[in-house]
Formats: C-alpha cells, sequence, structure tokens
C-alpha cells in the first residue's frame, strides 16, 4: 500500500512526465461512414505566418453546394507582401502569435496502399505567388500493429514538385486536442502541427522566419505561428466533394487527383 508521501510524488511525476500519445485508431475507422473517424484521428493542426507583418492568402471553400469555386490570377495585387491576401479570405483578426485563424474546411482521401492506409489532407487557396487557383496537401500514414489496431507510423509534407515524408516521431511538434495545442517540442502525440509558407504554400513541421522578405525562398520559405486552426470536426470533410474533371490549371494535386495517385506519392 502507498504511503501519503509516496502517492504524492507519483501524482508530481504524473504532471511532470509528458504523455506521448499515438492513440491507435481501428480497421473500420478508415471505412465507415466514409472514413470520417480516421480523417479526425490525425487532422493537422495548422499555421500561417505574416511576412513584414502582412497577411497572407488564405485557405478557404473549393466548392459551395456541388459547385466549383474558381480561382484568382496569382497577379492579383502582385506578389508584394502587402498585397498577398487580396481576392482571398482574411484569416482573422490578428492579436499575437497564435492568433485564432479563421475556420477553412479540409478535405480528405484515404486509400488503401501496399498493406497500409495513407489519408490525405488537403486544402484550398484562391490563389499563390506563382499561379491561379493552388491546393496544398499533407499526407498521413497508418501501420498496422498486428492487433487490429492502426498507429501514424509516417507524414509527407507537400513542398511544391516533391514531398518530404519522415517518421512520426520525427515531427518536431505535435499536440492531442485542444488542451495541449500551444505545447512545443511535444513528439508522438496525435495530430501534427504543421506550418504553411507564405507565398507558394509549401507545407513544413518546422517554423521559417529568418529570411523575413517578400521573395519566395524555397526551403526557405517564410512560415510562423502567426494564425492557428486545430480543425473540428464540421470543418473535415470527405473529398469526394470535388469532382473528377474540375479543373484547378496548375494545383493538380487536389482531392480528385489523389483519388486515383495517392498510393504513388
Amino acid at each position: 500500500m502507498f504511503t501519503p508521501i509516496t502517492k504524492t510524488l507519483i501524482a508530481a511525476l504524473a504532471v511532470a512526465i509528458p504523455i506521448s500519445a499515438n492513440n491507435p485508431i481501428k480497421w473500420n475507422d478508415f471505412w465507415d461512414n466514409g472514413g470520417k473517424a480516421a480523417a479526425m484521428a490525425a487532422v493537422p493542426m495548422y499555421h500561417f505566418g505574416r511576412p513584414r507583418g502582412e497577411a497572407p492568402c488564405y485557405p478557404e471553400d473549393a466548392e459551395y453546394n456541388g459547385v466549383q469555386v474558381d480561382g484568382i490570377s496569382h497577379l492579383t495585387g502582385g506578389v508584394y507582401c502587402a498585397n498577398l491576401n487580396m481576392g482571398c479570405r482574411w484569416p482573422g483578426e490578428w492579436t499575437g502569435r497564435n492568433s485564432a485563424g479563421a475556420p477553412f474546411p479540409i478535405y480528405y482521401t484515404i486509400r488503401e496502399c501496399n498493406g497500409k492506409v495513407r489519408v490525405a489532407y488537403s486544402i484550398y487557396f484562391k490563389k499563390d505567388t506563382g499561379h491561379k487557383s493552388d491546393w496544398e496537401n499533407v499526407i498521413v500514414e497508418w501501420n498496422g500493429d498486428g492487433k487490429g489496431r492502426w498507429i501514424r507510423e509516417s507524414i509527407f509534407l507537400g513542398q511544391h514538385s516533391y514531398w518530404e515524408k519522415m517518421g512520426w516521431a520525427s515531427i518536431q511538434n505535435t499536440v492531442d486536442g485542444e488542451w495541449d495545442k500551444y505545447d512545443q517540442d511535444a513528439k508522438n502525440r496525435d495530430h501534427p502541427k504543421v506550418y504553411v509558407g507564405a507565398f507558394k504554400h509549401a507545407t513544413f513541421h518546422t517554423r521559417r522566419t529568418v529570411i523575413d522578405s517578400c521573395a519566395f525562398a524555397d526551403k526557405d520559405e517564410f512560415r510562423s505561428n502567426d494564425w492557428q486552426l486545430l480543425p473540428w470536426s464540421d470543418l473535415v470533410k470527405n473529398g469526394d466533394v470535388i469532382k473528377d474533371g474540375w479543373d484547378w490549371g496548375a494545383a493538380n494535386t487536389n482531392p480528385a487527383s489523389l483519388r486515383g495517385s495517392l498510393c504513388s506519392k
């Protein structure tokens, strides 16, 4: 039997030691109800920065009531920092780091790939600084543990024409929910923190603010945590609402194309 002092020490340790999660899900979660439970289980927490103190183009709906939303020219407002948001959804009031971002939809696609399961998360912008319409993507890969449970094994971060892949435990910051979403350096929890570049909208697992300029810098693309959004259920939508045949121009990695190509990434 534990003494009162021992119980106090145990309680103190429970508070002091971070808890790693990577909580498993079941096979049926990928397929029942369109896979919504699996999509919610690892949906990313998104972050957006404000280069030179200006708002970026911000994600928004890609369709309304089954009708495709038309993008706008990347030349709208030019590529100057002060005009990045011109024609795009406003990200919300900026009140300092981790301001509450305006809600936007995340479209998910699920496919079984060589014994594993991939869940892609796609967000839509009306433009980036290079072309009309823009889709950006994160892929979470799940692997079975042989006991009927599936755990997050790796993540693919869409960065222009290539993907950055890493093991789940290598993601710099992860969270379990609203209660710990401001924790930093927490590993192996359920949701990855991702940071979206301000110009081309590439997705990263780290911030990069050293080059605070209005010029695209590839992997040094400016990204920070000025706005954040951990999506709730109503925002996470089945990518099947994005129809085959809709033309997104240069934004050719989108929910429709991923239905046939997700396993090849």
